[in-house]
């Protein structure tokens, strides 16, 4: 089993005690990544935006392992107001898997890291898988 922690090329780790992702032979797991930008840890107030960020910053893990998004196999995304902004949530992940989307799962939850945050989103991805 070969194993290898994935850092994206910002090169910056969190501040926590964990991987932005870590890669299991072909096998993907990407910590979850919130809407934040991942030098200044800006974030809008607009839940659209928050998504695209997101997504951002997962593509920027999942290409330093040498992936792409098509290589997503299951989503996980967690929310803090499910009422408000499902919609817009999920029509930014429609336009991120057009064709053959991912499995997921959406989970409604109290909080997220930092207060004002909306949408966090996890991926275990198959690397090379989209051929």
């Amino acid at each position: 089993m070969n194993r290898q922690v994935i850092v994206p090329p910002t090169g910056l780790l969190p501040h926590r005690p964990y991987s932005p992702a870590v890669l299991i032979d072909r096998l993907l797991f990407v910590s979850g990544h919130t809407g934040a930008d991942p030098v200044t840890r800006a974030f809008s107030d607009d839940i659209t935006e928050q998504t695209e960020q997101a997504f951002r910053n997962l593509r920027s893990v999942i290409e330093a392992a040498g992936g792409s998004m098509a290589d997503v196999a299951k989503a996980t995304v967690f929310m803090t107001d499910m009422d408000a902004d499902f919609q817009a949530m999920n029509a930014v992940f429609k336009r991120m898997f057009p064709d053959r989307p991912p499995a997921r799962s959406t989970v409604g939850v109290a909080h997220l890291a930092r207060p004002g945050l909306k949408v966090e989103i996890e991926v275990v991805a198959v690397i090379g898988s989209a051929a």
